[in-house]
C-alpha cells in the first residue's frame, strides 16, 4: 500500500470541516465587501467539496470496515456530521453569491438524509455498543459538530424561504424546530465537555482545535436563530414567540463570545508554553485544525447577521475586523495542509517499488 492510499484509507471522516471552514470565510467575506475574494473561495471550496465527497465514496466502496469502524468510534463518529454542516455551508454560497435556489435545494436534500442516517445511527450505535468509553475517553469537542449540523440545516431552510411570494410555513416550522433540538442539544453536550475539561486531566496535544468548537456551535446556533428572525415574514406563530426567539439567540450569542478569550489563552499556552507545533507547519498540521477556522468565520458571520436581526448597528464593527482573524487562520492552516500534502507527495516519490512477495 502507497503512502496515498494509506491516508485515503485512515482519512478522518471530519476532513469535511476543510470545506465549512472555507465556506463560512467565503460567506464572511461577502458580506463584508470583499466580493472579489468571496467568490474565488467558493469556487475553490467547490473542488474541495467535490474531491472530498470523490475520496469518501471511494473510501466506503474499497475500505468499508474501516469506514464502519470510525462510525462507530466515540471520538471519531461525530466527525461524519461535518458532511452535513459542509453540504449546507455550500448550500448557503450558492444562494448568497449565485441566486442558485435549485443547487441549494438539492444541496438540503442531501444534506437532510445524510444527517437522518448519520444522527441516528452513531447514536443507535453508542446505545447499544458494549464497548461503552468513560467521559474522559469518550468525549471531546468533536462531539459539537453534532450542534453545527442541526443548526446549519436551520439556517439554509430558513435562507431558502427568502424571496418566496408566499411565506414558507412549513419550512420555518421546520427550521424553528431545528433550531431548538440544536440548542437542547448544545445544552446537553456542553455540559459533559465542561465536566470532561475541568475534572479530568488535559495534556497540550488532547486540548487542541476541537475545542474550538465550543465557541463555534454557540456562533452557528446564533445564526441559525437570526435567520428565523429574519425570515418569519407573516407567520403568526413564530411571530408570538418572537421575543423567545431575539433572547434564546443572543444567549448562545453572549455565551459563544465569552468563549473566545480563554480559547485563545489555551491556544498560547499550547503553542509557546507546551511548544506543540503551529498548524502552519508540516508537521503541526493536523485537520483537526479546520475546526478552528470555521469557528472563527462562523463568528463574524453570526455576529453579522444579529445585528440584523436585533438591529444592532454598532455590532456590525465586529465582524468588519474580526474576517480578518478568520482569515489569517485560514491561510495558516491552509499553509500547513499544503506543506503535510507536499511532503506526503515527496514520501510516496521516495518510496522504493518492491516485487511482490519480496
Amino acid at each position: 500500500m502507497n503512502v496515498l492510499q494509506k491516508k485515503v484509507k485512515n482519512l478522518l471522516p471530519a476532513y469535511f470541516a476543510m470545506v465549512m471552514a472555507t465556506g463560512i470565510i467565503s460567506i464572511a467575506l461577502h458580506l463584508t465587501g470583499s466580493t472579489s475574494l468571496s467568490f474565488g473561495l467558493f469556487y475553490l471550496n467547490l473542488i474541495f467539496l467535490t474531491g472530498l465527497l470523490g475520496v469518501f465514496i471511494y473510501r466506503c466502496i474499497f475500505y468499508f470496515k474501516d469506514v464502519s469502524e470510525d462510525f462507530r468510534s466515540y471520538l471519531k463518529g461525530p466527525g461524519f456530521f461535518t458532511i452535513v454542516a459542509a453540504l449546507c455551508i455550500v448550500g448557503n454560497q450558492f444562494i448568497l453569491l449565485n441566486r442558485d435556489i435549485a443547487s441549494a435545494r438539492l444541496l438540503l436534500i442531501v444534506a437532510a438524509i445524510a444527517w437522518i442516517l448519520i444522527g441516528y445511527g452513531f447514536f443507535f450505535n453508542i446505545t447499544v455498543t458494549k464497548d461503552k468509553k468513560p467521559l474522559n475517553q469518550g468525549i471531546n469537542g468533536t462531539w459539537l459538530v453534532i450542534i453545527v449540523a442541526i443548526q446549519a440545516l436551520s439556517s439554509l431552510i430558513s435562507f431558502l424561504t427568502e424571496g418566496e411570494d408566499q411565506p414558507a410555513y412549513f419550512l420555518l416550522f421546520l427550521a424553528l424546530c431545528l433550531f431548538l433540538l440544536g440548542c437542547i442539544f448544545y445544552l446537553y453536550i456542553m455540559s459533559l465537555i465542561i465536566y470532561r475539561i475541568s475534572f479530568f486531566s488535559l495534556n497540550a496535544q488532547e486540548l487542541g482545535a476541537p475545542y474550538w468548537i465550543n465557541m463555534g456551535a454557540t456562533a452557528i446556533t446564533t445564526l441559525a436563530g437570526s435567520m428565523l428572525i429574519l425570515h418569519t415574514q407573516n407567520f403568526n406563530f413564530i411571530t408570538d414567540i418572537l421575543p423567545f426567539i431575539k433572547g434564546f439567540t443572543l444567549f448562545f450569542w453572549a455565551a459563544g463570545t465569552w468563549w473566545i478569550p480563554l480559547l485563545i489563552i489555551l491556544g498560547m499556552w499550547r503553542h509557546l508554553i507546551m511548544k506543540v507545533a503551529v498548524p502552519s507547519t508540516a508537521k503541526g498540521y493536523d485537520p483537526s485544525y479546520w475546526g478552528m477556522v470555521f469557528p472563527l468565520g462562523m463568528y463574524a458571520v453570526s455576529t453579522f447577521r444579529l445585528s440584523e436581526a436585533l438591529e444592532i448597528p454598532f455590532l456590525q464593527h465586529i465582524p468588519k475586523y474580526f474576517i480578518y482573524v478568520a482569515l489569517f487562520a485560514w491561510v495558516a492552516v491552509m499553509t500547513g495542509f499544503l506543506r503535510n500534502l507536499y511532503t506526503t507527495l515527496l514520501a510516496k516519490k521516495s518510496t522504493p517499488i518492491t516485487k511482490e512477495g519480496n
